[in-house]
């Protein structure tokens, strides 16, 4: 399945699928962006699926807005096993 970005006044809505296939173009596309804006808001409702690599890819975008002291925020309604990897991340940072 294929992963779709589109922004909206500086809210990123992404859909589709965050796996092995599309993780580091994720990935290298919001370090672009929290590089260059210096904050990032990710709606993720329309996942529909996630991965260990979505689960890493979001892991290195929030340990970088730590370091870095950016703002990253993920927003959005969605599935129990989703909301459960990416809590995971908090926890595990």
């Amino acid at each position: 399945m294929s992963l779709t970005i589109k922004e909206n006044f500086g809210l990123f809505s992404v859909s589709g699928a965050i796996n092995a296939s599309t993780a580091e173009y994720f990935q290298t596309h919001f370090e672009t962006i929290l590089n260059a804006s210096g904050d990032l808001t990710i709606d993720i409702e329309n996942i529909n699926e996630i991965d260990e690599d979505g689960i890493n890819a979001i892991r290195v975008l929030y340990n970088n807005a730590l370091k870095f002291d950016r703002g990253f925020l993920i927003v959005g309604n969605v599935s129990q096993h989703i909301f459960e990897s990416i809590r995971s991340i908090k926890v595990a940072a």
